[in-house]
């Protein structure tokens, strides 16, 4: 059986997916509106935007990362 649920405010997706839980329902997507969207991206970036720069070091792991990745 699949269930599904449109239009759900975002404070109130924590409540449902407790609901879930507690049903032993499988959450298998989660959609998020573009106004959604770009408020979960600019929390997201406020929280690190303090964070220090990435090191050398971190600059040229990730960079031969990228490398070994093409």
């Amino acid at each position: 059986m699949k269930l599904v649920i449109e239009n759900v405010k975002s404070e109130h997706y924590k409540w449902i997916a407790e609901m879930a839980k507690a049903l032993d329902f499988k959450v298998v997507e989660v959609e998020l509106s573009d106004d959604e969207e770009d408020e979960y991206l600019l929390a997201a970036m406020e929280e690190v935007k303090d964070e220090p720069i990435a090191t050398k070091e971190e600059k040229e792991e990730f960079e031969a990362w990228l490398r070994a990745v093409k």
